[in-house]
């Protein structure tokens, strides 16, 4: 038994300080293709905030963690995973965001990606984006993922720190699904492009401006099929 232990130990500290050692660490996309720059980034910056070194065990940090550190440092990266491809190789997988809404800050507007991820804060708005109203927002730094919260007025109305926080959960949760829900069906019917702006702040009373010029009230979302069908029709005659 004791000289069982002994190898164990023996290879454990083989394991730590001889094999594995780091010998390449290389940033990629997600479908491998080895990257120098990606989303404004240098693959430079992303290896020195990684802080990784080569002949470092592979088992030496924790994936998770540095995956955490890199999606704050850099917003305009859509996703990132720290894989070990083992025996000596650390990958960063790298996916860039691409924008697609703004909203509206107090003076500044944010930039939203097209899976749900503040990007950047602008003082002006910006041009050729999809504009979304919907009232407060969870967290407006870069980096964070985008979610509505329930209006101040709304909560300051509860009666209880209980009932407060579970009417924010509740609009919050109905105002995204209602987002979420209605920009995947206009995608479905083909009018996703030409939409300027998509309101969902009343969820009694969602609605969508179509090219900058015509608004489509759409109220609930019961019947929605049937309706975005008929709106298709008014609006493009298919």
């Amino acid at each position: 038994f004791a000289l069982l232990l002994c190898v164990i130990a023996a290879g454990v500290y083989l394991t730590v300080t001889m094999l594995f050692k780091i010998s390449s660490i290389q940033v990629q996309t997600a479908d491998g293709t080895v990257v120098q720059e990606v989303g404004g980034y240098s693959s430079s910056q992303i290896l020195q905030a990684l802080g990784v070194q080569t002949e470092e065990n592979i088992f030496s940090f924790d994936p998770a963690a540095k995956e955490a550190e890199l999606e704050k440092q850099f917003p305009l990266l859509e996703s990132i995973r720290v894989v070990r491809d083992y025996p000596n190789t650390v990958v960063v997988q790298v996916t860039e965001a691409v924008p697609a809404y703004a909203v509206q800050n107090g003076s500044k507007w944010l930039v939203i990606s097209d899976k749900w991820k503040i990007l950047s804060e602008e003082s002006t708005q910006p041009e050729g984006l999809c504009t979304l109203y919907g009232g407060k927002l969870q967290d407006t730094t870069p980096g964070q993922g985008f979610w509505f919260v329930d209006d101040a007025d709304a909560a300051s109305a509860s009666g209880s720190e209980t009932a407060e926080s579970e009417s924010t959960v509740s609009t919050e949760t109905a105002r995204m699904e209602a987002l979420r829900t209605l920009r995947s069906k206009l995608e479905e019917y083909g009018l996703s492009q030409d939409v300027t702006r998509l309101e969902v702040a009343d969820t009694e009373q969602l609605a969508f401006l179509y090219q900058d010029r015509i608004s489509v009230l759409l109220g609930t979302l019961n019947d929605l099929d049937y309706k975005l069908d008929r709106a298709r029709y008014v609006l493009t005659n298919a």
